[in-house]
């Protein structure tokens, strides 16, 4: 796992705490951490190693702000992420994971339904753009040569 893994994994697994300051803190927190460990000689696989899974510290944290608890950490828990998932929060706190490709097809089609939108409006509108703009072509030959 990266920096940039583990640090997205711990923002997006504390981020149910809907402080974002203290969300902040805690990342640049373990940041720093790991951009000193990496300044000081260390190798970044290493630092990462030492840490353990974002998921966990993430879980321990939330216990500690009295949101949900420490006992709930499984063993399924610090066995790998979901890499293949895009995690949603929504506005009441909860949040949902859905899988990566899903996700992308959404984009695809939102996208698709867009410009499908955006040709229709064109296709109907150019006609009459075509005839206002023959107008002034004509209005400024008959006022420039007469």
């Amino acid at each position: 796992m990266t920096k940039i893994e583990f640090v997205d994994t711990l923002r997006r697994n504390i981020s149910s705490v809907n402080d974002y300051a203290f969300v902040n803190e805690t990342v640049e927190y373990y940041q720093s951490y790991i951009e000193s460990a990496i300044r000081q000689g260390r190798d970044e696989e290493d630092v990462m190693e030492e840490l353990g899974d974002p998921r966990l510290i993430a879980k321990s944290i939330l216990a500690s702000r009295g949101i949900g608890s420490a006992s709930e950490i499984t063993d399924e828990d610090v066995q790998g992420t979901d890499d293949n998932k895009v995690h949603i929060n929504t506005r009441s706190g909860k949040q949902f994971a859905i899988p990566a490709w899903l996700a992308k097809v959404g984009v695809i089609a939102a996208t698709v339904a867009i410009v499908v939108v955006v040709g229709a409006i064109a296709i109907k509108l150019l006609p009459v753009i075509c005839v206002g703009i023959l107008a002034v072509l004509i209005y400024r030959f008959f006022r420039d040569n007469f």
